[in-house]
């Protein structure tokens, strides 16, 4: 039996109809030439929709899924963690549910992982809200920037690597993985093999074309503040710990965060996150960092003092 170039591991829960419309997405592109390089993988979190009648459905048709049935819940990161545990291809993708590749990609990328050796490639993306439509505008090509320092590689994904289908991660580099059960209760496990093979790798790519079409208005259900704040500062903590990053990921990661990341939520805070106290969270893990001062602090003392006046 031949062993997948790539694993495409898809994590669902309750989501049947975005599931098929994001398998349609990707099976459109399917040539003889690369499907049997290619595997895919459905890792089911124990829907109570009709998703495993889609998925079956699939099958039905002669497309090759391997499926897998959580007997239960085992919540959202343990179950992205069997997504790439479970993945026998040389890089894994692990795709979200609700996220579609853009008509026409997947001959490439494949092709950009069979001719060069990656430790991670990361892909940019156009946001959409409401009903998904494909543009079916074939590629001509693809902008693509290579970085043989880790490093500056990380200073460009920054806090993207958090997203998981941005990343195509090659597995191979890794001997032993059984370290990344200890991340599963962060919300960020994901980073637990993005950040370390982006060092392992000879190399880590970026392409440049917006080729994922992601839905901007659906995510929440959790502490935003801890997970990016408390949650991911031990994230990296502990990878530090175990020699797997450079001890400069941190800062530049916290930097970035700081910069763009939570002034975009504090200046505009979405209802979809759970309530939290700013100051309790973040001055602990950002008190000596200047941006956190100049920018972040201000911005919450000022929400507090709105709050204040607009409650009496």
């Amino acid at each position: 039996m031949v062993k997948p170039l790539l694993s495409i591991a898809i994590p669902t829960y309750n989501r049947a109809q975005l599931l098929g419309q994001c398998l349609d997405a990707l099976f459109a592109q399917l040539s003889d030439e690369i499907a049997p390089l290619i595997e895919f993988i459905v890792s089911d979190n124990c829907s109570a929709d009709n998703t495993t009648a889609v998925v079956e459905g699939y099958i039905a048709r002669g497309h090759k899924i391997t499926y897998f049935k959580n007997a239960e819940n085992i919540g959202a990161d343990r179950n992205i963690t069997a997504c790439f545990t479970k993945a026998s291809g040389k890089y894994v993708w692990v795709f979200s549910d609700d996220d579609f590749l853009l008509p026409g990609y997947l001959k490439f990328i494949f092709n950009l992982l069979k001719k060069e050796e990656w430790g991670t490639l990361y892909m940019n993306t156009q946001w959409y809200s409401g009903e998904y439509k494909a543009v079916n505008t074939p590629p001509t090509g693809i902008s693509l920037d290579r970085f043989a320092d880790p490093l500056q590689y990380i200073g460009r994904v920054s806090y993207w690597t958090t997203f998981i289908t941005g990343n195509i991660v090659n597995k191979s580099l890794f001997t032993d993985i059984a370290y990344i059960q200890e991340f599963c209760e962060s919300n960020l496990v994901q980073l637990s093999w993005t950040l370390p093979a982006a060092f392992k790798g000879p190399q880590n790519g970026i392409i440049n074309d917006r080729i994922l079409a992601c839905r901007a208005d659906n995510t929440g259900g959790y502490k935003l503040l801890k997970v990016f704040g408390t949650n991911f500062n031990d994230v990296m903590d502990r990878l530090i710990m175990k020699g797997f990053i450079d001890k400069r990921v941190k800062r530049i990661m916290n930097h970035h965060l700081l910069s763009t990341f939570f002034p975009m939520f504090i200046n505009n805070p979405g209802a979809n996150f759970e309530k939290e106290n700013p100051f309790k969270i973040m001055v602990p893990v950002f008190w000596n960092y200047r941006s956190f001062w100049l920018k972040i602090f201000p911005a919450l003392f000022k929400n507090q003092y709105l709050k204040h006046v607009s409650a009496q």
